[in-house]
Order: structure tokens, then sequence, then C-alpha cells
């Protein structure tokens, strides 16, 4: 709880105003007592940190140290656009630290007063500002990394100077580590790297693919920066850890400033920005001071020739993705037509749903209705963009769940006949293209938008109801790993509208299979088993359904229906890899199926020998037979695929362990750790070595 208005601290500091409060600690506007009459006072601006008197002593070291790292790291730092560590000290038991003052406003407060996107020019001089403090930073020895750089942590004064504030998780940049101690920051702001890793283009972060181990580095703060202009020049919080397309920049803010280069309309500053927000450290400006001379180069009197950023340069040239559009996904990997998960190229089912997939296959385009004179049924007005943290303002609530767990239906809206005289849409499909087009690319809130400009142009209601529905769920998959809360909150928002769509279309199938999905996902699984079964009843003879029905009774410990829903699963298409990988696993752990589980696990492997899941699973049957040889080579051939996975190697490190190969035991326990230091294979392994 922050300290009263008029409280001195250190005998000399008397608090006047609460600056902010955070989860680590709270800042106040202090004035220093004792000036001389007639002299202006003197404020400078007092960090405290705050420990919950539950927080446990592991915790309450953990915070102290960090606190006092921040002190550490803003003794060495003097700066004109840094603000300057005046003294720390500590007061009934609290510790504290003086800063220098920064007068003026976050450029969050900015930004939220302008109530649209901030002014082109004004912003990239801003940043230039920013890159001027980041490069005096990175070029310390050792380099220092921001780790939160957003909005709310850049000051403006009122003569437009910018300062940087909040140096709570920055850290010293450390060549002989792989990944960071902790993962901190903002996610709407982080890079890939903040989350300790980074993954191949087209796959998806999980437990099973924690991806490349990476730490922070400069160029982490050049993502953050990147996504902080996307910020101010659209007034859209970026979606966590993803690139904005090429194009979405502008759309969102056609006031931005183009140039024409040949036959191409360019926008320089969305040029900027794709680029310091790659996935790829590697392609990012690899310098601040890079970005800096780029940003300059975007100001209109630019000369027109130096807006091309030449190839040859690795720190000027632009890498865009492609955006291959909303059926063939990108990267070349197939979008699900069920749950809409990007799997890699060539794959022939679906890892999410085990969902059949055919290469090149399209997303019909809805029918549109006759025109009538009657409009679309109205969806809930979109009061915000989907964002990493809910606005507080108008925070989206989900509907209330009835005491046997189902999602209340929102109340049905009267049907409002369309005045005489309004303009029909010129072309109602252009919006839910749109719309689509956002999906694959997974700019979620575009796409939200898009599908209700197309619901209210005349697109069959099903359609957008159930497009809406989709971009919440995928939107969710999307910070599954990451944030919990707002994975949850998305798939309740994902829920109502399949549910909503099923009360225009029944007999949908696609709606009932993603229902059950959402309910899956938030483990109300009576509910998933019935929306499955009803799927079942419009499509008897569709194995995906087999599986997911296989997978839910599992998860409820109903092992012998499990058993039986994925051998008829099985009995529609013996090939179903997914379906022969969880029965593959129910076998191990049964009483005399380890035959069936090698046997049905290796005709897994088989038939899509880049599922790196069917050759750890086949390893590990091996193991239990004492097959260690056997188990070892199927183990490799998971590794082969999927070299990040720290159960592959405590798995490997068990077999040569039993194999009396102790050294490279150790090198397996080893890799293991790296990945994941709290793997109890490895760590059981690791005492006995």
């Amino acid at each position: 709880m922050a300290l009263p208005i008029g409280t001195v601290l250190d005998g000399k500091f008397k608090i006047v105003q609460i600056l902010g409060e955070g989860g680590m600690g709270t800042v106040y506007k202090v004035e220093q007592i004792g000036t001389p009459p007639g002299t202006p006072p003197y404020y400078y601006a007092v960090k405290e940190l705050l420990i919950n008197p539950n927080t446990s002593e592991e915790d309450r070291k953990a915070a102290i140290d960090r606190f006092n790292k921040e002190i550490a790291l803003l003794r060495g730092l003097k700066h004109p656009r840094i603000a300057a560590l005046m003294l720390p000290f500590q007061e009934r038991g609290n510790y504290y630290f003086v800063m220098e003052f920064v007068p003026g406003r976050s450029l969050e407060k900015i930004l939220e007063n302008a109530r649209g996107p901030l002014p082109e020019e004004q912003v990239i001089k801003w940043m230039v500002q920013v890159c001027e403090a980041l490069t005096y930073i990175h070029t310390r020895n050792p380099p220092i990394i921001l780790r939160d750089l957003k909005p709310g942590n850049i000051m403006v004064s009122q003569d437009d100077e910018v300062q940087l504030i909040d140096f709570g998780i920055a850290r010293r940049f450390d060549p002989n580590k792989r990944t960071n101690t902790e993962n901190l920051g903002t996610i709407s702001y982080a890079s890939p790297e903040h989350l300790g890793s980074i993954t191949m283009p087209g796959q998806r972060r999980s437990a099973h693919n924690p991806g490349k181990l990476v730490q922070t580095d400069a160029r982490s703060d050049i993502y953050s920066l990147g996504a902080t202009m996307y910020h101010l020049l659209t007034n859209y919080e970026p979606d966590p850890i993803q690139t904005p397309p090429q194009g979405g920049v502008l759309a969102k803010n056609p006031r931005l400033r183009t140039v024409q280069l040949g036959n191409k309309t360019v926008c320089p500053v969305e040029q900027v920005i794709i680029k310091a927000m790659q996935q790829d450290p590697a392609q990012r400006f690899q310098s601040a001071e890079a970005m800096r001379v780029a940003l300059l180069q975007c100001l209109p009197n630019a000369a027109p020739a130096t807006i091309q950023m030449p190839v040859m340069s690795p720190n000027a040239t632009i890498v865009v993705p492609t955006n291959t559009g909303a059926a063939s996904g990108v990267a070349g990997g197939i979008i699900c037509p069920k749950c809409g998960f990007q799997n890699r190229p060539g794959a022939k089912f679906c890892k999410r749903d085990g969902q059949p997939l055919v290469q090149g296959a399209t997303i019909a385009p809805p029918q549109i209705r006759a025109q009538a004179v009657r409009a679309p049924i109205q969806a809930r007005p979109i009061r915000q963009p989907i964002q990493p943290r809910p606005i507080q303002s108008q925070p989206i609530k989900p509907r209330p769940v009835q005491s046997n767990g189902r999602i209340q239906p929102r109340p049905a809206q009267p049907i409002q006949a369309r005045p005489v005289g309004t303009p029909t849409a010129v072309d109602p499909m252009a919006a839910y293209r749109a719309g689509l087009q956002a999906l694959a690319a997974k700019n979620y809130s575009e796409a939200i938008r898009q599908f209700k400009l197309a619901q209210s142009q005349g697109v069959s209601a099903y359609d957008a109801l159930y497009n809406l529905g989709r971009a919440y769920r995928q939107y969710g998959q999307s910070v599954r790993e990451t944030d919990s809360r707002l994975f949850k909150e998305n798939m309740k928002h994902a829920a109502e509208y399949f549910e909503d769509a099923l009360r225009v279309k029944s007999d949908a199938l696609d709606a009932r299979f993603q229902l059950g999905m959402c309910y899956r996902d938030l483990a109300l699984y009576p509910l998933a088993m019935t929306a499955f079964k009803q799927a079942q009843q419009t499509a008897p003879n569709d194995p995906a359904v087999y599986y997911q029905l296989g997978l839910v009774a599992l998860e409820q410990g109903l092992t012998g229906e499990a058993v039986s829903y994925l051998k008829r699963g099985l009995e529609i298409n013996p090939d179903h890899a997914l379906i022969l990988i969880a029965l593959g696993r129910i076998y191990i752990d049964m009483k005399n199926q380890l035959p069936a589980a090698i046997s049905t696990l290796f005709h897994a492997a088989q038939i899509d020998p880049a599922l790196w899941e069917a050759w750890y699973e086949l390893g590990r049957a091996h193991m239990k037979e004492k097959e260690w040889n056997h188990a070892l080579s199927a183990l490799r051939r998971a590794q082969q695929v999927n070299a990040h996975s720290a159960s592959i190697y405590s798995a490997m490190a068990t077999c040569f362990f039993n194999l009396k190969k102790k050294s490279d035991a150790r090198q397996m326990v080893s890799e293991a750790l790296n990945l994941d230091p709290k793997n109890a294979e490895a760590i059981r392994l690791q005492k006995q070595l």
C-alpha cells in the first residue's frame, strides 16, 4: 500500500504525489525539506520496494537482490536521456532510492489522452532520442539490456526531451549464459527472447517445443522499441510475440507517410517497425544506432533515395514475412480447417486436433444472403482490440457460468428493420476477406474488427459468428503458455460465439467441434464430451471426432472408454498417426500391453516420421521393456526432429546409464538440465552419477 501524502522519508523528503504503483514498487514525487526561503522547491522521485508480508523468504531475497541490482546499474549511468540515481536508503525496514525527477508525461499517458495515433513526425523524433539512450547503455562494458522498454517507461518533457525511466528488470549481458536467469517484461512489447528461447518459423512454443535457448541482448530492446512505435502510431497494442504483416501498420493508420519507389508504394516508418520486430534477432537492426539512422530517413525532409534501405547492409535490410493468405497459412504451413492451427509443411494430420489435412485446401466463402429489409443479428460491440492486458476503463467480462458449468447465453436482441434509404454495402465480402487475411496473419484484434464489420454489412450471421469464435480461440491459444488468465478469458469468449453460431445453424459440425475444443481447453470435460458426441451424430465417420472423444475420456481418467473411442477412430482410418500415438501411450501404462504399445507407436512413426512424439513414446515403450539399445535408436530419431526437448535427453541419459555408459549419461543429463533445470528424471540421474 502506498504511503500517505505528507509522509517524510529519510528525514528530508516529503511525499507530495504518488507517481505510480506496480507489482514491484511505488514511485513518489517528493519535495526536499529545508530549502532556503525564497528559492523554488527541489523535487525528486523516490522508488520504494514493495514486499508482500506473505512473500516467502526466497522470493523476498530475490526482490531485494533485484532492487539492489537496479541501484548498482543506475550508479554507473550518466546520460541526459536517463534519469540519474541520487541516493539509496533504508527506513523502517523498507528499501528506497532517490532519483532525478523527470517533469512531464509518459508516452503511455500522452497516448491515452490523445485517444488515437500520435503524430508520425513527432513519434519518430522521440524514438530517435530513445535510440540515443539505448546506444549508450548497449555500449557499456558489459552491455546493459533494459528489457522493459514500453510507452509507460518513456517520459517526455514539455520541450519534447525524452528520458528513460524504470531499470527495475534491466540486466547486464553475460555472453557465457545460454538463457536468462529470469524471463521478465511486459508481454505486448517483449521479444521472443524474453521467454528464454526462440522457435523456428511456423512452430508453436509449447512444453514439448520450448525452442532454442537464447538470452535477451541489445536486439531484444530493438524489438521492444519497434513494438512501442507500433502502439504509438496505431493506438493498438501489438499482438504478443508477433511481427506485423506488410501493410498492417499502414492499414491501422492510413495517414502515415508513403513514398513511391518505382512501381511500389512504401511506408518508410512501417518498414522500420517490421524490421525491428522480426522474430529472428539476426533479421532486426543490429544496433540502436542503425535504427536511429533508419528513423532519420523516415522524416519528411529525408531524401527519397535514402528511404530504400540497401540490401547489402545487414543493419538495414528490410525482411518482411510473406503473407500467403488465409487458406494456405504462413511460412508454408497448412492451416487446420477445424481449429486453425498452423501445421508444419507436408503434415498429414493437424497436430492439435487430429483433423486430416489437405494440401492446397481453400476456405470456402460464405453465402451472402439476399439483401433484405432486416439487419443481421448484432454481436456484442467490440470495446477494444484484444490486448494482453485488460483495459481498466472497460474490462472484457466473460458471461457468468451457471451452476451446471454452462456459459449463460447472451440475451436475445430484437432484429431491427433497416431504415428506408439506407445504402447497402458495395462489397460485403471485402471485410470478410480482410478478416480471414488478418486471422491468417495472426492479427486477431483486426480479424475481430473485420468480421464484425462484415456481419453488419450482410455476410451471413453464422459465418461471422463462427469466425469471431475462431479469432478469440486462436488468440487464446497464442498466449496459452504465457498468460493463463488471458488464455481462459479468450476461450470463454470463443465458446460464446460458437454457441451463438450453433443457434443460427444447429447442425454445423465445425462450430460444434470448435465448441468442444473450447470446453476441453477450459477443463469443462462433461460439456466437451457432450459437444463431441453431438459432433459424432453429425459426422459418425470423422476420425478427428473420435480422437477428441478419446482424449476427453482420458483426461477424466476413463481409460477403457478412451481406448474404445480411439479404436473406433482407427477403424475409420487405420493410419491416423495421432490416434496411434494416443493409444500407444495408454498401452505403455497398461499391464501386459507393452508389445501392443511398441507395435502401435512404430506404426505411427512410420506413417509420419516427422512426428517426434511417436519416436519418443516408442523409445519410452522400449525402455519399459528394458530394451535400452532399441530405446536409444528411437530416441535419437526423436532428437533429430526436435533437438530442444529436455525429456528426450533425460530419457537418453537413462538408457546410457543402464548400458553402463556413464560419460554419455552425464552429457545427456547436462543437455536436459540446460533445457529444463527442473527436469525430474535428469535431476535423479545426476544424483546417481
